[in-house]
């Protein structure tokens, strides 16, 4: 597809992040109530205090499935359709449509990809859903998504090395690449009104956590996220055995702090404080992937409401992914070295939220 078609996405787009971002008022209040453990800083982890405080204090877990892939007399597109949408297209499917429903779990088979963009983010979906229900942040408390996935993503090859064009020095580049960002199964807790994302990427050997902060230019209005502002960091690879793992994260504020937390089968892997902040800005230790370019923002009171994403991703580009405002950075690489025989194929069930207001 040519750069200017691609760029002619980009209004559609931008519409149907506002519309997501914007559509907290119509949510359906949970009808389950469970306990979920809380973050160390919680009203639940402080010292005792008087009952009558304790009891006022007392947090409300509630715990909604928002989707097991199964249905009475049995889950189809249909029932896919009324749950989720691809505000980005149809990816892969566009050249072939895979997605099966056992009415149990949801299927997809995008080995070997086929689609591929030297053009900003484009080349990294393969394929994208995204929650029509979005999900609101408590001013004080949490909310988890959970998603079981057993990804293969076969074609992969460790430490591959990507090759392009600096575009305005005309330099070579090359950089070695993890599994996962050859090719991954995600799932995506993502706040469209500034552009903040928390990610997991699930390949056949490994996993690793992802947090980003997208420019404007990806998901428009109102987000006004520019150079100093995005950012977009792997924080940790894991090596998992092949098979089915539940991937989870969460997001927790109070008055003064917020964190997220990634788990992997029920163990936290990896946290992030001060959302916003780049984690090199805040000296944290995570993979090198990707260096920030500015100081990033405080978001803890700009966020507002998450939605759930599923796919299968690529993230072979050098950042800031060819963005306007960093010339200097832009990378070009040939689809002929995007797509080099790799793919994914995912099985995803029990997409999980819990919500925690205290």
């Amino acid at each position: 597809m040519s750069r200017s078609a691609l760029s002619s996405w980009l209004p559609g787009i931008a519409g149907v992040a506002l519309a997501l971002s914007c559509s907290a008022a119509t949510w359906a209040e949970p009808n389950a109530v469970t306990a979920d453990p809380l973050p160390a800083w919680s009203a639940a982890a402080m010292p005792a205090a008087p009952m009558a405080a304790r009891a006022a204090a007392r947090p409300t877990s509630t715990r909604v499935v928002y989707d097991s892939f199964d249905a009475p007399g049995g889950y189809t597109l249909a029932s896919y359709n009324a749950k989720w949408s691809n505000p980005y297209g149809p990816g892969e499917m566009g050249l072939g449509d895979t997605r099966t429903f056992d009415n149990d779990t949801f299927s997809i088979d995008a080995a070997p990809f086929r689609t591929g963009f030297d053009f900003g983010v484009f080349d990294h979906i393969k394929y994208l859903a995204v929650s029509n229900q979005a999900f609101p942040i408590p001013a004080t408390g949490s909310v988890m998504f959970s998603i079981d996935i057993d990804a293969q993503t076969p074609g992969t090859i460790p430490r591959r090395v990507i090759e392009g064009t600096y575009v305005q020095s005309g330099k070579p580049y090359a950089k070695a690449v993890l599994q996962g960002q050859q090719a991954g199964a995600t799932l995506h807790m993502i706040d469209f009104k500034t552009g903040q994302l928390f990610d997991w990427f699930v390949s056949g050997e490994t996993a690793f956590t992802l947090v980003e902060r997208l420019p404007a230019v990806v998901t428009g209005p109102p987000n006004t996220a520019g150079r100093d502002q995005m950012y977009t960091q792997i924080i940790k690879e894991f090596h998992i055995a092949p098979g089915k793992h539940t991937v989870a994260i969460r997001y927790s504020r109070d008055a003064s702090n917020d964190q997220v937390e990634y788990l992997l089968d029920g163990k936290r892997v990896s946290l992030v404080e001060n959302v916003g902040i780049p984690l090199d800005v805040q000296h944290q230790h995570y993979t090198g992937i990707y260096p920030s370019l500015g100081p990033g923002e405080p978001l803890k009171d700009q966020l507002g409401a998450l939605v759930i994403g599923h796919g299968l991703f690529s993230l072979l580009d050098a950042f800031p992914f060819q963005h306007p405002d960093v010339p200097e950075l832009n990378v070009s690489i040939p689809v002929g070295n995007r797509l080099f025989g790799q793919g994914a194929r995912a099985r995803f069930d029990n997409v999980v939220v819990t919500t925690v207001s205290e």
